[in-house]
């Protein structure tokens, strides 16, 4: 992607569209009495995959089992036609070995596991993958068999019935009324506000990893690049009251194209009026701005506004050389045997349409920025890094058969080929990857799809599957699977909305822990958590996720 100065001139004055990369609280504003960021000897990243619109987990990982009121058939009794069907799609019959999905094949168009006649609609509901060797009563969609595989070889934990909750609540407490909830549930911003601020209970509150940016000002020895970065837009969950992420696109860096040194002599002509403009002396061949001709200024607002361009026009250059200086192959393919990151076809996939590739091409970009600094690229005093991107459409009012096995065949997908890039970089017990979504949906069948509700299933991968200590604790249910009885105890209303028992932030602390956060931080990134405690002490609250 190309930016010309006029359009860069522009986004910059708001700090929006492409983000721009100097935070602008970080230039001047950054209050003395922050923390210095730890003095991290080792490299660490957090990536976020936000589904946005509200994922139905519940076609996502099946209930199964027999367990009384939490089994397969009061699942199917209420899903109706879009319940998946009882069919044990045998994931070895895919698979020969760890982490190895059929030789690396899996088998495209009518061979896919999942196909009944290369329709996604039909794929959707066919059959399933048990968990219940894994002593876990829930099955994995039939379209997700690398997901499936992930579980299976410990790379991926589930975090069951988990949600926004300001404190512990039960039906009985709503029904009494003495329950404190989030504020607007079933409201798709304001539950992505509360997800990405850590308070179910303030609206005004600002991103949980825009905090940690606030207290670890210097984090990465103060590279342009920053802690935070934004592969959608210039979201929440990553904004601070002094700190902004460096928002990005997929694929190839931003530049400004009239501004590329060594380009040519009018290129060098342009970039030394644009800093001169900004108060920077220097020289061309044919030019010279020295002090009697630059726009130097003593004017605060204007130099905060010179340094914020400046910053950005040497951000550029570095995320650039650097980016262009590596060059990203691997020897994994992926489970259809082709390129790594490569985006199979409707007819590889057995679909009659093609998955977006959105997520997939994120998870590509992110790779390399990982590789970028934990490889020393960007600096031996880089350390720590927090990503966040997105899936969106999961808002399946309507049309769910056609569309959602569309979003759960890229999430299976996209996880897949990150986590063997992860592994095959070396860097799988330095990178935690999580989800999160604005709510889960109904239980019930409104016709054509289901509808907003509020406990849903969450995903965290990481690690090589060893249980090693520091790692995630792999393979696992954490939480508690709610009684699907509609009406019953776990129920909201009669729609199968069901109360979370986890606090999405209990999750987010642990992953925050092993990320580096230390205690004193995490009761303002997640000040609810008080709640949530089963002893003495704040970590008390926290789920416990890793080795």
């Amino acid at each position: 992607m190309v930016m010309h100065r006029r359009d860069f001139l522009k986004h910059a004055t708001v700090m929006g569209g492409l983000g721009l990369l100097a935070p602008l609280g970080q230039l001047t504003y950054t209050s003395p009495c922050l923390a210095a960021a730890p003095d991290f000897s080792d490299y660490k990243a957090l990536v976020c995959i936000f589904l946005y619109g509200g994922n139905d987990s519940f076609n996502m990982l099946i209930p199964y089992g027999d367990t009384p009121g939490k089994g397969y058939m009061e699942y199917a009794s209420v899903r109706r036609d879009l319940a998946v069907a009882d069919r044990d799609l045998d994931l070895s019959s895919v698979t020969t070995g760890n982490t190895n999905l059929n030789r690396d094949n899996l088998g495209s168009g009518s061979a896919n596991p999942y196909n009944a006649n290369q329709s996604q609609s039909t794929a959707y509901t066919r059959g399933l993958y048990p968990l219940t060797a894994k002593g876990i009563d829930l099955a994995v969609s039939g379209v997700m068999p690398e997901l499936a595989q992930l579980i299976v070889d410990n790379r991926v934990s589930i975090v069951a019935n988990t949600g926004t909750l300001v404190e512990p609540v039960s039906r009985a407490d709503i029904i009494a009324g003495g329950a404190e909830l989030p504020k607007f549930l079933f409201a798709h911003d304001h539950q992505q506000r509360e997800l990405q601020t850590g308070r179910a209970d303030n609206l005004g509150h600002i991103g949980w990893a825009g905090r940690i940016a606030d207290a670890w000002n210097d984090i990465n020895a103060e590279n342009p690049l920053g802690l935070n970065l934004s592969y959608f837009n210039n979201d929440l969950m990553m904004v601070g009251r002094n700190s902004s992420p460096l928002v990005l696109k997929a694929d190839n860096p931003p530049s400004i194209g009239h501004l590329r040194a060594g380009v040519n002599r009018y290129r060098d002509d342009r970039r030394a009026l644009f800093k001169a403009l900004a108060g920077v002396q220097g020289n061309t061949n044919r030019l010279d701005f020295n002090t009697a001709n630059t726009a130097s200024t003593g004017d605060h607002f204007k130099g905060l506004y010179n340094r914020l361009l400046l910053k950005s026009l040497s951000t550029f250059d570095f995320l650039n050389s650097s980016w262009q200086a590596i060059q990203m192959d691997f020897a994994t393919p992926d489970s259809y045997g082709r390129e790594l990151f490569s985006i199979p076809t409707n007819q590889q996939l057995g679909f009659t349409t093609n998955i977006s590739g959105v997520l997939i091409r994120q998870l590509a970009s992110v790779t390399k920025m990982i590789h970028m600094g934990a490889s020393g690229i960007l600096g031996a005093d880089y350390s720590r890094q927090i990503f966040l991107v997105r899936l969106g459409g999961f808002d399946t009012h309507a049309g769910q058969a056609e569309h959602h096995p569309l979003l759960l065949r890229e999430l299976s997908l996209a996880l897949w080929k990150f986590q063997m890039a992860m592994e095959e970089l070396g860097y799988s017990q330095q990178v935690t990857t999580f989800t999160m979504s604005d709510f889960g949906r109904t239980l019930t069948n409104n016709g054509d799809g289901t509808d907003h509700a509020w406990a849903s299933n969450q995903l965290v991968m990481g690690g090589l599957g060893d249980h090693s200590p520091g790692s995630l604790d792999g393979g696992k249910l954490f939480g508690t699977p709610p009684d699907l009885q509609l009406g019953g105890s776990d129920d909201y209303g009669d729609k199968g909305r069901y109360i979370p028992t986890t606090a999405q932030d209990q999750v987010n602390a642990a992953i925050a822990q092993w990320f580096g956060v230390d205690d004193s931080l995490m009761r303002s990134l997640f000040p609810n958590l008080v709640n949530f405690q089963t002893g003495a002490d704040y970590e008390s609250a926290y789920t416990r996720l890793f080795v």
